[in-house]
């Protein structure tokens, strides 16, 4: 019986292919420059199927809802629009008589694709922002779509985090300033 070399047990350690490590990341890639430096020589979400299926979420949806807000005609009270899709009026606002964050969304948004701005803040002046933001995914999906960006990354670039945070906190501030003007005028 023949003695195993240690040598023969050790595990090799293959090198990469000179042409792959000189190869450059594409100029388009949402990451620029940092591409390489953080994800190596190649951006493996670069046109995937699972960036294709963010984009058209981020396309299709916000569409939905434009096309939504275009069909329906603002209700003159400033809140209830949603109603003539079939949807019950706000319990919050039944049971309390005071608007919820969301009351007058719609009816916002509805002025909102005809740009009447001012009937839009009255409704609700956090949907002037939202509906201005729902807007802008349209071109940045189709822009993502054709340049075949990785979404995640795009979005991080972007720093959705935070102006999803800006917004909730917007929102919070708007309920509050409209429960105080509520609670003033009766």
């Amino acid at each position: 019986m023949e003695p195993v070399s240690a040598e023969h047990d050790a595990p090799t350690i293959r090198q990469q292919p000179e042409s792959a490590a000189t190869e450059r990341p594409n100029p388009s890639c949402a990451l620029g420059p940092r591409c390489e430096a953080e994800r190596g020589s190649d951006c493996a979400n670069r046109g995937s199927l699972a960036s294709l299926l963010g984009w058209s979420v981020l396309l299709l949806g916000p569409l939905a809802v434009l096309t939504t807000a275009a069909l329906l005609r603002p209700d003159p009270s400033g809140h209830g629009t949603h109603t003539q899709l079939g949807l019950p009026p706000c319990g919050f606002h039944v049971v309390t008589g005071l608007p919820c964050p969301g009351c007058g969304m719609t009816t916002s948004f509805a002025h909102m694709v005809r740009l009447e701005i001012v009937p839009a803040a009255l409704a609700n002046p956090f949907g002037v922002p939202l509906a201005l933001l729902t807007a802008a995914c349209v071109p940045l999906a189709l822009f993502g779509i054709a340049r075949r960006l990785p979404v995640l990354e795009t979005l991080e670039r972007l720093r959705v985090e935070m102006w999803a945070i800006l917004l909730a906190c917007t929102l919070f501030l708007v309920w509050i300033v409209r429960l105080a003007t509520t609670w003033l005028l009766r």
